[in-house]
């Protein structure tokens, strides 16, 4: 009797262009999947193991010509160094192999193309039994900038929208901490005309700014997180009914300004963009940093708290990589990506360089 179901499109992951087809809950599917966008023998894959009781299955994937040895070695003797009851997912592998940092070093798919690409970077692939979600690593820093879309659009396209996420990365994290630092401290920072009525919106508001943020991003997040978790009807009576009535009606009474809705809707909305839970967590955490020390400091406070989030982003590592991996042929197609007909591969990853040659 066959338990698994049918091949369905991509639910998270939604692209404009490129393939449908998405993992299901079979791990020997999920290969075949990967497997036929590659000509046979060009993938090897390793099989292991995990959880004492539940014996899940678990593939390792990578390009032999391309995938450093050393790094698909250091993986599998992770993977056998765990000890655990069991695992029912891949994200269940996650604590166990990401590094100590609040940023994803390990990137969740479902899409089999965009695994394809990442094997074909010299990354490795690991698929777990009846799970719909594959793991690619090492996974860094502006990886989460870029989707499969920007692979099947023009060079122009994909260097606007990817400015677009790093703008809207920017938001998420600086928006509400500037508006504070500004209205409360700096007012020298904005001009006198747009300062007034900043001030204007608050006059009547009882509560500190800050309190006042924090009360909306709070707000935000459990709407958020009621949209998510009720099914898609009664969800989105939620969202209309949050956003629209709750909103008004907090502003008529006089318990958060419209500007301050606004600069937090902004910044929560730019968030959205991206997919990865765990960075959406990250960034949630230094937007609370950010207010926090904005709220002490002003803008001072916004500086001390770049430089402790560089200080992170630098000092993190992704399986022995540094997070901001960066590398000669990795600058025309981080951020921007340059149109060019000699494509290379990050030399730090795979000492097979250059796109297209065996070895």
């Amino acid at each position: 009797m066959n338990i698994n179901r049918s091949i369905t499109p991509i639910q998270s992951e939604l692209s404009l262009n490129g393939p449908r087809d998405s993992f299901i809950e079979d791990i020997h599917t999920n290969y075949n999947l990967i497997q036929k966008r590659f000509n046979k023998g060009n993938i090897q894959f390793s099989s292991c193991f995990v959880g004492r009781r539940t014996k899940t299955k678990v593939f390792i994937l990578s390009v032999p010509s391309i995938t450093k040895p050393e790094l698909v070695h250091n993986i599998q003797n992770q993977l056998k160094a765990i000890d655990i009851d069991g695992i029912f997912d891949s994200s269940s592998l996650k604590p166990f192999l990401h590094a100590n940092s609040l940023f994803p070093t390990i990137m969740m798919s479902e899409r089999p193309d965009k695994c394809s690409m990442a094997l074909l970077e010299g990354k490795i692939v690991i698929l777990v039994d009846n799970s719909p979600y594959a793991l690619i690593l090492p996974s860094f820093f502006f990886d989460f900038f870029h989707t499969t879309d920007d692979y099947y659009q023009k060079a122009f396209y994909t260097t606007f929208i990817r400015l677009i996420r790093f703008l809207a990365f920017l938001t998420t994290l600086y928006l509400p901490a500037i508006y504070i630092a500004v209205t409360t401290r700096n007012y020298s920072l904005a001009p006198f005309s747009l300062l007034m009525i900043l001030k204007a919106g608050r006059t009547f508001v009882p509560f500190p700014a800050y309190l006042e943020a924090l009360f909306m991003i709070l707000s935000f997040e459990i709407l958020k997180e009621s949209d998510i978790r009720m099914s898609s009807t009664s969800g989105s009576a939620v969202s209309i009914l949050g956003g629209l009535i709750l909103g008004d009606a907090a502003v008529a009474a006089g318990i958060v300004s419209p500007i301050m809705i606004i600069v937090i809707a902004i910044s929560s909305i730019a968030g959205l963009i991206f997919t990865s839970i765990e960075l959406g967590n990250a960034l949630r955490s230094y937007k609370l940093l950010f207010l926090f020390l904005a709220s002490l400091f002003g803008i001072v406070g916004v500086g001390y708290g770049t430089y402790i989030l560089l200080v992170h982003l630098l000092s993190a590592k992704s399986f022995g990589y540094s997070y901001l991996l960066w590398d000669k042929n990795e600058w025309k197609d981080s951020i921007i990506k340059i149109p060019t007909k000699v494509f290379k591969r990050n030399s730090k990853l795979t000492s097979n360089e250059i796109r297209g040659r065996s070895l």
